[in-house]
């Protein structure tokens, strides 16, 4: 996409997913009576409470409760994850909450619950997977579990997404039916399927790092969280005793890779190979 060669168009493409998001949402999903996972299902589920127990006319009210949920998530990745990262997080976040608070909830097709589940996945996961590849995401969930990941090592996004969305829909179950869980799921299946289709594939980089400096390793094990592998080599030309490391991540890191090891050796050799396939236990994050 030549959209995403420049911060212009990548802002765009931000946008454009939390539009389509959202389209996908209200005409598909909350038309229907259906709950997302993750932030979005608990801004849903906030909704219903405020409605049944305040007495709040909820409308499009979930939106807005979403941003709001994001505001405490968002101070968390401008911290963890970075400037830019948060910036497109804000703009992606920001994008789906308007959009969800402002599009009409209805299904102007017509169309039954199965066929309406299947484009809302659709629509939803290509949406989101825009927001990804610009650099951006919808926030919610994916923060946490970033945060969690490099905060402690037995975490993982898996883990924390399985576990958050068993109690969420547990707790959804409680304000509604079986059905409507079951075809939720079903939803959640069809819009990570997509998701992966759209954005996960490509996405993985390896890193070789050729430096002098003692330290690299241990400071990437430290603030990112992911595996590094190192061994002694030597020059060809100058006959120097170099470290030699490798380390998988997504592309979305490598900047704060980048910053990390530049800031302990300028003078760093860093070879990035592009989409690689990476099988055992390696953690896909945002």
């Amino acid at each position: 996409m030549k959209l995403l060669n420049n911060i212009y168009g990548q802002l765009l493409c931000v946008v454009f997913g939390g539009f389509l998001y959202a389209f996908g949402m209200n005409f598909f999903i909350v038309s229907q009576h259906l709950y997302s996972g993750g932030a979005v299902g608990f801004a849903q589920l906030l909704e219903i409470f405020a409605v049944k127990l305040l007495g709040i006319n909820g409308g499009n009210a979930y939106g807005v409760i979403y941003i709001l949920i994001n505001i405490p998530l968002l101070i968390m990745a401008y911290k963890i994850l970075g400037k830019r990262f948060f910036l497109g997080t804000l703009l992606g976040a920001g994008s789906i909450s308007l959009f969800t608070s402002i599009l009409p909830l209805n299904n102007p097709l017509g169309l039954d619950t199965i066929t309406s589940i299947l484009m809302g996945g659709i629509v939803t996961g290509i949406g989101v997977g825009i927001i990804l590849l610009a650099g951006g995401s919808g926030g919610g969930l994916d923060i946490i579990a970033v945060w969690a990941t490099r905060k402690y090592r037995n975490a993982s996004v898996g883990k924390i997404s399985f576990f958050f969305n068993a109690a969420l829909y547990l707790a959804i179950l409680a304000v509604s039916n079986v059905q409507t869980i079951v075809y939720s799921l079903i939803y959640m299946f069809i819009f990570t399927v997509v998701l992966d289709k759209v954005h996960f594939q490509n996405i993985n980089e390896r890193l070789m790092i050729f430096t002098k400096k003692e330290g690299i390793d241990k400071e990437i094990l430290e603030k990112t969280g992911r595996g590094v592998t190192m061994w002694k080599g030597v020059g060809g030309y100058t006959g120097d005793d170099t470290n030699v490391m490798i380390s998988c991540i997504n592309k979305y890191e490598i900047r704060e890779f980048e910053e990390l090891i530049y800031e302990i050796d300028p003078q760093a050799f860093v070879i990035r190979d592009e989409g690689v396939r990476i099988n055992g236990n390696f953690e896909k994050r945002i």
